[in-house]
C-alpha cells in the first residue's frame, strides 16, 4: 500500500511535486521517489509489502519508455508475470509493479481485463505522450483528480492535490448538501468544485490534450447460476478460499480485524485454515454501560480458530481523543462515527503487523442489512399505491420523510436511496438557508437512481444491494477503512471484494442470500462449518461509538461552541439549527448522528476553510 501523486500539463515549480508527495508520507513511510519528463511529473510514497528491496517507485522499463506509480496489490501478479515471461518479457524484480508495466506493453489499456487486485496506478507512455490512470473494480483504493482543460493533477488523497497551485479550493456547495444528507460525499464529487473522484471500475487517459474516461468493468447479475443449495455452498467456499489465499501473499507480517461478527470471523477462520498456522487477530472493545462492544464474541471466535487475539479496550473519553486526528486523516467532510474506533484499531494492529484482512463488503454482497428485507416488503405496497403519489407533496415535510410515504411518491428507481440518511432531502428546506438551497442541484436519489438502472438484475433486492455497493460501500465504508488504516501505514485487504468473487455472488439466486428473515443465508451456512453456532446466529451489531453520551457530556461544550460558529457561516437557518441541538439536549428527539455530522463539518471548516461564509 502506498500513496501517489502527479500532474501532466502546465509547468510549475519543481518543489510542487515534492510537497504533493510529502503530504502522503503516512501512506508510504518507507521510501519516496520522483519522476519528471517534460510535462509529466510522478511522485510516490512506498509502504514496502512485496519485494521489499527490489521494487522502488516510480518504476520504468529499461528503455525508459514506460514509467509507473502504483498504490495497492495485484493479487494475480505471479500468474501474470508467468504469462508475460512466456511472451518474451524479461523481469528484473520480484514484485507486482513491473507486471503492470509489461502488461501495458503487451495489451495496452486492455490489460485491465487481466488484473485481479485493489489498485490505483498512473502509467506514463513516453513515446505516445499518454498518461493512463485506473482505479480498481470496486473502489478499494482512492483517486482524486483535477482537470481544467490544460493540466491534470491527481493523487491518492485531497491533501496532495491542494498543494498544486492549479487546483482551486472553491467549495462545492452541492457536495456539502449531499454530505449533510448521507454523511459522505459520493463520487465523482469532492468537497472542492474543481476536484473529482475517479469512479470505481473506471480508467482514464490523457493524450494530446484530450481527457477520456471510461468504465472498464460492470458485474452481470442477469445470468443466474442454476445451483442447488449444497452445490452453491461448495462453490461459495471455493471462491472465498481462493480470494483469501490470494491476499495472504506478503513479505511482511499480516493479520486480520476480528469484530466477533460473521464477516470478519469467517475471513479469520479461513486465514488460519489456509495458512496452517495461528494468525494475529485484532479487536476493539468499548467500556461503559451505554457502549455496545463485541470483544467477548471476538474472544470466543479467537479461541475457536486458535488465533492470537490482541484486544484494546477504550473508554468513551479515550475514543474521543482521536477526534482531532480524524480531521487530518479525512480531508473532506466525512461523518461515519465508526471511523474513530477503526483508527484506534489500526493503530493497535500496526504495532504487530503491516497487512490486515477485513470483512467489508459482505453485507452488500449477501444481503446483510435488515433494511433490504424491509424494502422488498414495502415495495409491494409502494407499487400498489403509486397512483396516489400526487397526494404526498401536500403532506408536511416531517411526514414526507417517512420511508414508506417517500417511496410511494417516487418512481421505482428512486425509492431506495442507500444508507444512511442524516438530514433527509425533504427536511433540508427547513434547515438550509435560502442561498444554500439555491446552490443545491442534486440529491442522493439522483445517484441511487443511476445505479439502480445500471444493475441488470430482474430481482429488486439485487438492485438495492448494487446501489449500496456503488455508493455506500466505496464512498463511506472503504473510504473509512482506507484513511483509518493508512493514517498508521497499515495495508487493509478486502476478500469479499475480490472482483471475481463479487461476480460469482452477483450470479447467485437472491434466495440464497435472503431466506425469509435470515440475511446472509448462504454465508452463514459456510460460517456454521467454521465458527461456533452462537456466533453465527447472534444479532448483528454495529461498530458505533456512544454519540448520545458524548453530546450529553464529554463533547457538549466543544460541540455547542462549534454549532455557534457553524451558524455564522450562512449555510443554515440559525433558529432551525438551534432547534436541532435543543431537541437533542432536551431528550425530545435523538439527533446524535445529525449533531456528529454538523460537528465534523465545522471542524473541517476550521482546519481547511476557516474564512468560509455564504
Amino acid at each position: 500500500m502506498c500513496g501517489l501523486a502527479g500532474y501532466l500539463g502546465a509547468s510549475v515549480a519543481e518543489e510542487v511535486l515534492a510537497r504533493m508527495t510529502g503530504r502522503l508520507e503516512h501512506r508510504g513511510p518507507d521510501a519516496a521517489g520522483f519522476y519528471r519528463d517534460g510535462p509529466v511529473a510522478l511522485g510516490h510514497r512506498r509502504l514496502s509489502i512485496l519485494d521489499i528491496e527490489g521494487s522502488p517507485q516510480p518504476m520504468s522499463t529499461p528503455d525508459g519508455r514506460l514509467t509507473c506509480v502504483f498504490n495497492g496489490e495485484i493479487y494475480n501478479f505471479t500468474s501474470l508475470r508467468e504469462e508475460l515471461a512466456a511472451r518474451g518479457h524479461v523481469f528484473r524484480t520480484q514484485g507486482d509493479t513491473e507486471a503492470l508495466l509489461y502488461a501495458y506493453r503487451e495489451w495496452g489499456t486492455a490489460m485491465l481485463e487481466r488484473l485481479q487486485g485493489m489498485f490505483v496506478f498512473a502509467l506514463w507512455d513516453r513515446d505516445a505522450q499518454r498518461l493512463f490512470v485506473a482505479r480498481d473494480h470496486l473502489g478499494v483504493k482512492p483517486l482524486y483528480y483535477s482537470w481544467d482543460g490544460t493540466t491534470l493533477v491527481f493523487g491518492s488523497e485531497l491533501k496532495a492535490l491542494i498543494e498544486h497551485p492549479g487546483v482551486s479550493r472553491e467549495l462545492d456547495l452541492d457536495a456539502l448538501a449531499l454530505y449533510l444528507e448521507s454523511q459522505y460525499i459520493p463520487a465523482p464529487r469532492s468537497v472542492y468544485r474543481g476536484v473529482q473522484k475517479l469512479h470505481a471500475g473506471h480508467a482514464m487517459t490523457l493524450e494530446r490534450g484530450k481527457l477520456s474516461i471510461w468504465r472498464y468493468w460492470l458485474p452481470d447479475y442477469s445470468r443466474k447460476l442454476e445451483l442447488g443449495e449444497d452445490e452453491a455452498l461448495e462453490r461459495l467456499e471455493a471462491e472465498l478460499r481462493r480470494s483469501v489465499k490470494s491476499m495472504l501473499v506478503s513479505d511482511v507480517p499480516l493479520g486480520s480485524f476480528l469484530s466477533g461478527g460473521v464477516d470478519s470471523s469467517v475471513v479469520s477462520a479461513l486465514m488460519v485454515d489456509i495458512s496452517g498456522r495461528p494468525i494475529d487477530t485484532f479487536t476493539l472493545g468499548f467500556q461503559g454501560e451505554s457502549a455496545e462492544s463485541e470483544h467477548r464474541e471476538a474472544d470466543r471466535v479467537s479461541r475457536h480458530i486458535g488465533s492470537t487475539n490482541h484486544v484494546l479496550m477504550l473508554s468513551p473519553g479515550e475514543l474521543l481523543s482521536a477526534f482531532h486526528r480524524w480531521v487530518e486523516a479525512f480531508d473532506e467532510p466525512f461523518a461515519d462515527p465508526a471511523a474513530l474506533p477503526t483508527m484506534f484499531l489500526a493503530q493497535l494492529t500496526r504495532r504487530h503487523v503491516t497487512v490486515v484482512l477485513t470483512g467489508e463488503g459482505a453485507d452488500e454482497v449477501f444481503s446483510g442489512y435488515g433494511n433490504y428485507r424491509k424494502r422488498v416488503k414495502e415495495e409491494r405496497i409502494s407499487a400498489a399505491l403509486w397512483p396516489l403519489r400526487g397526494l404526498i407533496r401536500f403532506l408536511p415535510a416531517r411526514l414526507r420523510k417517512d420511508r414508506l410515504l417517500k417511496a410511494i411518491g417516487e418512481p421505482r428507481a428512486r425509492r431506495y436511496v442507500t444508507i444512511p440518511q442524516v438530514f433527509d432531502a425533504a427536511l433540508q428546506p427547513e434547515l438550509f438557508s435560502e442561498r444554500f438551497l439555491a446552490a443545491r442541484r442534486t440529491s442522493m436519489a439522483d445517484y441511487a437512481e443511476r445505479f439502480f438502472e445500471e444493475c441488470n438484475s430482474a430481482h429488486y433486492i439485487d438492485r438495492l444491494m448494487y446501489v449500496d455497493a456503488r455508493l455506500w460501500l466505496p464512498d463511506d465504508l472503504l473510504t473509512k477503512v482506507d484513511r483509518a488504516t493508512m493514517a498508521y501505514s497499515l495495508e487493509a485487504r478486502v476478500p469479499y471484494l475480490d472482483h471475481r468473487f463479487f461476480e460469482f455472488c452477483a450470479r447467485l439466486d437472491p434466495r440464497l442470500k435472503q431466506r425469509g428473515p435470515t440475511g446472509k443465508y448462504l454465508l452463514k451456512k459456510l460460517a456454521e462449518k467454521l465458527l461456533p453456532p452462537e456466533i453465527v446466529h447472534r444479532r448483528k451489531q454495529g461498530f458505533v461509538p456512544p454519540l448520545a453520551e458524548w453530546f450529553g457530556g464529554l463533547l457538549r461544550d466543544e460541540a455547542d461552541a462549534a454549532f455557534v460558529s457553524l451558524a455564522k457561516r450562512g449555510l443554515f437557518r440559525p433558529a432551525a439549527l438551534r432547534a436541532v441541538v435543543h431537541e437533542h439536549h432536551s431528550g425530545r428527539r435523538r439527533h446524535g448522528g445529525r449533531l456528529w455530522a454538523l460537528l465534523v463539518l465545522e471542524k473541517w471548516f476550521q482546519r481547511y476553510a476557516p474564512g468560509f461564509a455564504l
